[in-house]
């Protein structure tokens, strides 16, 4: 039987005690997961960072201010992203290569500028708007009904009901054969939809 990968990623973070909240059920299943982390929120949440780091799951950049790329100049785009990677190193030890633009707006100057200045640029399959709720059943639902093998889905650690979507999500899509993977482990390179090999 052909694997069934899935990868679960979350944007906007770290947002203690939301993002531990997260750790702890990431934990619970034993799987892993890629957080595509914000500047300016690293710059003070650094610690919690740290544990997403030390939890094994992946950390990727999603600019300083979360601009949207399309609406400001590629010299800003570039400075956003530069920012971010510089506070990573500072605070995590390492330069990430995985990049995704702020709402998943991406101009072909955006991309070939990123692509060639080495990044994987990360993007999702279809979106499931976790924020927009209006509860965990109805997000799991969104998840649960598009899934399909190789599937990127981009969450958001801070919204309310991620815990209780997880608890249906995961335990469903373990069941249907699917295995939960983190972003870097896709052997392929470029702007990623999502991870079919």
């Amino acid at each position: 039987m052909p694997p069934k990968p899935f990868f679960l990623t979350f944007d906007g973070s770290p947002n203690p005690p939301a993002t531990d909240r997260l750790l702890s059920k990431l934990s619970s299943f034993n799987i892993h997961a890629s957080f595509f982390m914000e500047g300016h929120r690293l710059e003070k949440e650094a610690e919690c960072a740290r544990r997403v780091l030390a939890a094994g799951h992946d950390v990727g950049n999603h600019s300083y201010h979360h601009p949207e790329f399309d609406k400001i100049s590629i010299q800003e785009c570039i400075r956003e992203v530069e920012m971010t990677q510089e506070i990573i190193f500072q605070k995590l030890g390492f330069y990430p290569n995985l990049l995704r633009p702020p709402a998943g707006i991406l101009t072909p100057q955006v991309e070939d500028t990123f692509l060639a200045k080495g990044f994987d640029i990360i993007l999702w399959s279809y979106s499931v708007k976790d924020w927009e709720g209006p509860d965990a059943v109805s997000v799991s639902r969104r998840i649960l009904d598009q899934a399909f093998p190789g599937a990127i889905i981009a969450c958001h650690d801070k919204v309310e009901w991620l815990t209780q979507t997880l608890d249906i999500v995961v335990p469903t899509l373990l069941d249907q054969g699917y295995e939960f993977h983190k972003i870097s482990e896709i052997s392929t390179h470029g702007t990623i939809r999502d991870g079919i090999q």
